[in-house]
């Protein structure tokens, strides 16, 4: 009963602990279509966001946006402002047919309606939407002159997406990209979508893409595309997540049962030990108490080590075998498991100490007794 009790004090330690943290998450930035398109008439955008980079060191994702612009009269002066991720000005690029165009920051008192995120990414299974936490944007402006007829106008720059832990052992990312002031531009004919993640990764997104809504399950699919008639949304939802993996499931679940099997073994295992050193010291014509204890000692000290690794594999190795850069360190869980590890390390050395010995004099009482 008490190697029962400390086994599942061990195994309730090294679940994760929340207490004493900082925030499980990391705020994205808004980032949304631009403002001042309010005299030309948008024919075509292609927006492909780029989320193929994530990792645990980087929440960055990208945009690419290319805007058909169609401009029947004569030329106008446009100032589009941006909302992005972009820090600094080397970070957004912006070509006008081939053309590149100086993008200049701008510092916006306060931030335009039309450009407010959604407050909720959709969940991966079928639990509440996930809520939404976003940094103001940087703010950057173009100003160029559109000349009559149709051109290409092309955008790229970086957008900061929400990176969140505790949605289980991987990292869980959500994005929101604004679509919301396109409602103001003179004409929007279409929008063709594609969104990138990881190969293999999780993903559901609040419009339907692959002419299917992207729902659940593991997939083999790393780009995603949709076609829309005119503006779909205020906004486009997406949350990703790398899946554990069957290995990740199997390890956790071997490495569980592993530290059982040492720790209720091993107390049967000091048993047999003991009754053998009993019949090597009858052998050998020894039956002084001293002569016992080293070898109990070091069978104490085999279960109490084998007790330290098997329990250390079961709190860490499962870790090792999650897809790189997505596995996350939270709340003291690992370091307290790892105490109670130790702790119950060193108890299970005097225990073995106690079981060997106790059965090697008992085998050695039996057999005097039987001398006699």
């Amino acid at each position: 009963m008490a190697l029962l009790i400390a086994l599942l004090s061990v195994l309730q330690c090294a679940m994760p602990a929340w207490a004493n943290m900082g925030r499980p998450w990391r705020d994205a930035r808004v980032s949304a279509e631009p403002q001042g398109f309010d005299t030309v008439r948008i024919g075509s955008e292609s927006l492909h966001i780029d989320l193929s980079g994530l990792s645990d060191e980087s929440a960055e994702a990208k945009v690419y946006v290319d805007y058909w612009l169609d401009n029947p009269g004569p030329a106008i002066r446009l100032r589009p402002v941006f909302a992005t991720g972009a820090s600094e000005v080397g970070q957004f690029k912006a070509t006008l047919d081939g053309r590149a165009i100086a993008a200049r920051p701008l510092d916006l008192p306060t931030l335009p309606r039309s450009w407010q995120p959604p407050q909720t990414t959709p969940s991966l299974s079928d639990e509440q939407p996930l809520s939404y936490e976003v940094l103001a944007p940087s703010s950057l402006g173009l100003d160029f002159v559109l000349p009559p007829g149709r051109h290409v106008l092309r955008v790229s720059y970086r957008a900061d997406a929400m990176q969140r832990k505790g949605y289980g052992p991987t990292l869980l990312y959500q994005f929101a990209y604004v679509l919301a002031p396109a409602r103001s531009w003179a004409g929007f004919a279409n929008l063709h979508l594609t969104v990138s993640v990881p190969e293999g990764w999780r993903i559901k997104t609040s419009l339907p893409l692959n002419d299917e809504d992207v729902q659940h399950a593991d997939t083999s699919r790393d780009s995603y595309h949709g076609r829309y008639p005119g503006l779909p949304a205020d906004a486009i939802a997406i949350t990703t997540q790398a899946p554990p993996g069957i290995v990740y499931r199997a390890l956790t679940v071997a490495s569980v049962l592993c530290l059982i099997a040492v720790v209720f073994g091993g107390g049967v295992v000091c048993g047999w030990i003991g009754a053998a050193i009993a019949r090597r010291l009858r052998r050998d014509g020894k039956r002084r108490r001293y002569v016992v204890w080293p070898y109990a000692l070091t069978t104490g000290l085999a279960w109490g080590v084998a007790t330290l690794c098997a329990g250390l594999a079961m709190i860490y190795a499962p870790d090792y075998v999650l897809p790189a850069g997505q596995a996350y360190r939270y709340g003291y869980g690992q370091a307290l498991g790892s105490l109670a590890i130790c702790g119950l390390s060193l108890f299970l050395i005097g225990i073995g100490w106690l079981v060997t010995r106790m059965a090697a004099m008992r085998h050695l009482r039996d057999a005097a007794t039987d001398g006699a």
